[in-house]
């Protein structure tokens, strides 16, 4: 058995709800091997799942995963963000720097009510204490400093573990403290959509940070470097790049426009880091060979879409959006249909744009049903 078991959680905004039902299946996979996990590294949404899941734990691994499916099951848009304010406030302000006013804006989203989302779903005081009994050995999720331009690790950690030393080759800095509802936010305030957050604790880093996900949106390093020689690995993307022409790829072969572009430019935030780390891992593996009792491979296990499936979650989004709320059924929440009305582009582009911020049951629920038939890849 592996001496220390990592679970990595990958950054996906609604996307999150699709990583909570393969976490539920990567959950009966480790529970059957008896290998539960002891580091927890999450980015963004996936900081938000680890944190619950860490807080769960004493539940049992399987039953802690399944408690996370049934939250996201409840998540509403108004509870991530306030489209009235968004669209009023942050408009008037717009205005007023138009005006050269002494305004700025802050985001194009007001993510206010995040916080207290967080604040009451997330069970903070069973992680601390979870944490402080063993029953888990550390939790992390990434934030991008905006000072810096380097990645920042924010983890919670029993005593018995050591803090990894600073990463100079991939600016990544490890900060010991107490996770609390900044930290998470932190790590899932996507640039421009979403508020920059103030980090006030610990006060040696304290100062503004966005998504971790823009530097490092899958944490497998960060687990890594905690000693992990078995990774479970959750993620919205294929773990290989597209193969084969361009003009034989069965999605987003069409001229791209702006959201086209957006798009593009949001798979390969998302995922190019990941697949580059994953093919670093087995090549690792391949010169380890021939000394199998060197403790220098790194089992992967993956959860995520197959390569012959990658856009089936956009598609998921475009088709229940169209089925539930679009035309006269979008007064069955308005703010949402007002969203997807300014998301653009082909069925794929705009499917991918709008699974991140569809926060709705009608979604999330079967995102979280999609995300329980993955495939479990395991490879090293």
């Amino acid at each position: 058995m592996a001496e220390r078991i990592g679970l990595v959680v990958a950054g996906a905004g609604a996307r999150g709800a699709f990583e909570a039902g393969a976490m539920a299946t990567l959950a009966e996979r480790m529970a059957e091997d008896d290998t539960p996990p002891s580091i927890l590294v999450g980015t963004s949404a996936g900081a938000l799942n680890v944190v619950g899941l860490g807080g769960f734990l004493d539940l049992g691994l399987v039953e802690a995963a399944d408690e996370l499916v049934r939250q996201w099951g409840s998540l509403e848009l108004d509870d991530v963000f306030e489209p009235v304010s968004s669209v009023v406030g942050n408009g008037l302000r717009y205005l007023g720097q138009l005006a050269g006013m002494p305004v700025r804006l802050p985001s194009l989203l007001d993510t206010e009510r995040l916080r207290t989302t967080l604040l009451r779903l997330l069970p903070w005081d069973m992680l601390h204490e979870n944490i402080a009994a063993g029953t888990i050995d550390a939790v992390a999720v990434t934030a991008t400093s905006v000072a810096t331009r380097g990645t920042v690790v924010f983890v919670e950690k029993h005593p018995s573990v050591k803090l990894p030393r600073y990463d100079a080759s991939r600016n990544i800095t490890y900060v010991e403290t107490t996770l609390g509802v900044d930290h998470v936010l932190a790590s899932a305030a996507v640039p421009a959509l979403f508020r920059p957050v103030h980090v006030r604790y610990p006060k040696r880093w304290s100062g503004w940070y966005v998504d971790g996900g823009l530097l490092l949106n899958t944490p497998l390093k960060p687990a890594i470097d905690f000693g992990a020689d078995l990774l479970g690995v959750v993620a919205t993307h294929p773990r290989t790049w597209p193969t084969g022409l361009p003009s034989a790829q069965p999605i987003h072969t069409g001229k791209p426009d702006v959201f086209g572009a957006a798009a593009l430019a949001l798979r390969a935030m998302l995922a190019d880091r990941m697949i580059e780390d994953l093919t670093a891992i087995e090549r690792r593996n391949k010169r380890a060979h021939p000394y199998p009792k060197k403790p220098y491979r790194i089992g992967v296990t993956f959860a995520g879409p197959s390569p012959g499936r990658p856009g089936e979650i956009a598609a998921l989004a475009d088709r229940v959006f169209r089925e539930e709320f679009a035309c006269l059924r979008g007064a069955n929440n308005p703010a949402l249909w007002a969203l997807a009305r300014l998301i653009g582009g082909e069925a794929a582009d705009r499917g991918d744009l709008l699974s991140f911020l569809f926060f709705d049951p009608a979604f999330t629920r079967q995102a979280a049903d999609l995300g329980r038939t993955v495939d479990l890849v395991e490879s090293g």
